[in-house]
């Protein structure tokens, strides 16, 4: 068993896949929606004399979809709009650009009917037609012409052009390629890499691989791996045997060849972006290889956390002693941590805690200071990580953010969603990490005054230094 399974799809507090996944509801608002579009679409579409069926596909249809990781980023949800008829039967054969007009027409209609549509995308997009809802996501309607009688799709495109395209075949492909059995290990190893993607490129985003490129490559790896074989391992060991398959693979070849149209290259990053993904990837690969080989959960975690920085949690713990392996001595005390809470920004003080902030409402300021500063080595790497958690926070998309830098002893941070939450100072030099200090912060609403902090023991855990033989 991986040493940090427990906090990839286990019983911890929080989990990479807790965090990364929507929540049952947030699922079915999205479906709430859709279903109420297509139902509008195909009754509006019919007057124009053609059988219309909608079929929902993309993330959503493979079951890999992720939530928004960074304030506007959006859910994207692909519901496809067929039209049938006999493609020998030329005087019933509308042309790809009148099939583009007539679906953004009916968007266009239908949003005036619908408050939380805030825009449909005018022009519209070259192979689909999107609606924007208020509730950080959106809608793409690509548009295809079915044969029913071969099962044939087309792709209508608004330059006017027909591309052969057939997601339900590459659906299918997708659910046979490993057994039933492992399927959801699959679909959730296909999220952590998407939820890896959308940390790693924030910077560089031209050189994040799409989702249909993470979804086709790592079942391609499951399947050279394991293939339909019952792979009873651990989710966190998976990735490990996973990221290294990729990476052999795409320091080889970048090409990644559609399953069912071996013409179709499914890796559009660009040429000039493709070093950056690599390097990308090549930090993904360290971290699991250190992962590997750590000695317990903790120092596992903070592996991860390098690929995965804040989406990645961390033990529920307090503070992380790392030790010598050969003395058992601690590297360094873990630090305390004082907190000032202000009013706002630049703002009055309010109240001090310690380690910990027990309650605070929203809309203050907090100033987090490392108090024992002469036990931080001379030129350490200090990071400070906020991982947000709770209902407002996923509402906004705003799953946390890292600050970093040499000799950083100080941050200060806002008070914006209802919820408990962790501010995580990481002490590292020379690329070890010396010690941990988590810092819970308890955000409150209607919240008449500041509570005094209560006296408790800190729980630590203890890691060692170096990796597991």
């Amino acid at each position: 068993m991986g040493q940090a399974a427990r906090l990839f799809n286990g019983s911890a507090e929080q989990t990479l896949y807790g965090r990364v996944t929507p929540t049952s509801e947030q699922r079915q608002f999205l479906q709430d929606q859709w279903n109420a579009m297509a139902d509008h679409l195909k009754a509006k579409l019919a007057d124009w004399g053609y059988p219309i069926s909608t079929w929902i596909q993309g993330s959503y249809k493979y079951g890999t979809l992720i939530k928004p990781v960074h304030k506007g980023e959006e859910y994207d949800v692909d519901v496809g709009i067929y039209f049938s008829w006999d493609p020998q039967d030329a005087q019933a054969s509308p042309t790809a650009q009148q099939l583009r007009t007539w679906v953004q027409n009916a968007l266009v209609e239908y949003k005036q009917g619908v408050a939380e549509i805030t825009e449909v995308v005018d022009p519209a997009k070259e192979r689909c037609s999107r609606a924007i809802y208020q509730r950080q996501f959106h809608i793409d309607t690509p548009t295809y012409h079915l044969d029913s009688a071969k099962d044939a799709r087309r792709l209508a495109c608004l330059s006017g052009a027909w591309e052969d395209s057939d997601p339900k075949l590459l659906y299918k492909w997708f659910r046979d390629i490993v057994g039933s059995d492992n399927r959801e290990q699959l679909r959730r190893l296909v999220r952590y890499l998407k939820g890896w993607a959308a940390v790693a490129f924030e910077e560089t985003p031209e050189a994040r691989p799409s989702s249909i490129l993470l979804t086709v490559s790592t079942a391609e790896a499951s399947n050279e791996l394991w293939g339909a074989r019952l792979w009873a391992i651990a989710d966190d060991d998976a990735l490990i045997a996973i990221v290294a398959k990729l990476y052999e693979r795409f320091i080889r070849d970048r090409k990644v060849s559609n399953p069912v149209d071996r013409n179709e290259d499914l890796n559009r990053i660009p040429n000039d972006a493709w070093d950056a993904f690599l390097t990308r990837l090549a930090v993904l690969n360290d971290a699991a290889e250190t992962a590997h080989v750590a000695e317990d959960e903790a120092s596992a975690a903070l592996a991860w956390e390098g690929a995965f920085s804040f989406l990645m949690p961390l033990p529920e713990t307090d503070e992380v002693e790392v030790v010598e392996s050969s003395s058992e001595r601690a590297l360094m005390q873990v630090p305390d941590i004082d907190i000032g809470v202000y009013d706002r920004k630049d703002g009055s003080l309010l109240a001090t805690y310690r380690n910990e902030v027990p309650s605070v409402p929203k809309d203050r300021w907090l100033v987090f200071n490392i108090v024992n500063r002469h036990v931080v080595p001379q030129y350490a790497d200090i990071s400070w990580t906020v991982r947000n958690d709770g209902e407002e926070a996923d509402h906004i998309g705003d799953l946390g953010h890292i600050q970093r830098g040499i000799s950083m002893h100080s941050v200060g941070e806002a008070t914006a969603y209802r919820g408990k939450h962790y501010m995580d100072c990481v002490i590292r030099l020379n690329g070890t990490v010396f010690a941990v200090r988590r810092v819970p912060v308890y955000i409150k609403t209607d919240q008449q005054k500041l509570l005094t902090q209560s006296q408790r023991s800190w729980m630590t855990l203890r890691t060692r230094k170096g990796r597991r033989r």
